[in-house]
């Protein structure tokens, strides 16, 4: 149980403590049409919870406002979803509700505040009582002003004007982009290279009879060409006789050195039998222990021997198969 001060009451709203004399919590609860407050009239009790319904409205509107905003915001990513679609139509169904039962209970509470109006407010203060002798002094002063005083002064009625409607200006863009003058662009000169002309020596001149160096240089290769000819003679061709005797005999053979004839490597045949200690393997006919179970190539041997064939071969078939081995 805990202990509360005189000097504050509990909210039932939201069971906050606050002071004594507080008129409305912080939750929105008003503390004034309890029963405690014994200034207010049954018609300002009933005044302030309608305009307490009234704001519970508008926050009502503008949390269905805020739905359909939502809603649009989802239907507009997706306009083919028909579920989207209904839940557009139903929160403007709910806001357009609220709006209507917030302007009836708007037209409530003003019709509520009218009625009340007339009994709140204030009565006009009576005249005071003036004595009969200045009031007959001031009818008197009244009437002797002149009534060029009296004139009122009346403003001048504006003429109104038909409003002849203009062609509307066009629209100017906020941004006018300046467009900088821009030299044109000088063409790089063009330096042409000087070309180079080819010097020839001067040719001699042609003429029908040679010069006495063309006719040396001309004996000089008929020279040339008659010791050629005179160092190669051509053979003597063979007579017809001659060569009817060597068809007729036959060419002699030349005899040929004998030839050393190299000595032929002959290679033994391993020996292929297995000790009596050893076995041969079937599968890679190496021999190994004859109490090992598996070979070296991986073949496992059997527990009983009868199960293998011997291997019985003649001499001449293990010297065949060992040339199988054998690389020169």
């Amino acid at each position: 149980m805990t202990a509360r001060s005189i000097f504050q009451k509990v909210c039932p709203g939201c069971m906050a403590t606050v002071a004594r004399d507080a008129r409305e919590c912080a939750c929105g609860h008003q503390f004034d049409h309890d029963d405690a407050d014994t200034s207010l009239t049954s018609e300002e009790i009933r005044l302030k919870a309608e305009e307490l319904y009234q704001n519970y409205l508008a926050a009502r509107v503008e949390q269905a406002t805020k739905a359909v905003q939502t809603a649009q915001a989802d239907f507009a990513r997706d306009p083919s979803n028909q579920d989207k679609s209904d839940r557009v139509a139903s929160a403007i169904r709910e806001m357009q509700a609220a709006e209507s039962a917030l302007a009836a209970q708007s037209a409530r509470v003003t019709e509520m505040k009218k009625a009340m109006l007339p009994a709140t407010s204030s009565p006009a203060p009576l005249p005071a009582p003036t004595p009969a002798r200045k009031r007959a002094t001031t009818l008197k002063a009244a009437a002797t002003k002149p009534q060029a005083q009296m004139q009122i002064t009346r403003k001048p009625i504006p003429v109104l004007t038909e409003v002849v409607a203009a062609a509307p200006e066009p629209v100017r863009p906020k941004r006018h982009t300046k467009v900088a003058a821009v030299a044109p662009k000088k063409s790089p000169a063009v330096v042409v290279a000087p070309v180079k002309q080819d010097v020839t020596a001067p040719q001699p001149t042609q003429s029908a009879t040679p010069n006495p160096a063309f006719r040396q240089a001309q004996a000089a290769k008929a020279e040339k060409i008659l010791k050629a000819l005179s160092s190669a003679k051509p053979a003597p061709k063979p007579s017809v006789k001659t060569t009817k005797e060597e068809l007729r005999t036959p060419a002699a053979k030349k005899p040929e050195p004998p030839q050393a004839t190299a000595p032929i490597p002959v290679k033994a045949a391993p020996r292929l039998y297995t000790p009596s200690d050893k076995k041969e393997c079937p599968n890679c006919t190496a021999s190994v222990a004859i109490s090992s179970a598996r070979c070296r190539c991986g073949y496992e041997f059997p527990s009983s021997e009868h199960l293998i064939p011997s291997l019985a071969m003649s001499d001449e078939e293990r010297a065949e198969f060992a040339k199988l081995f054998n690389f020169p």
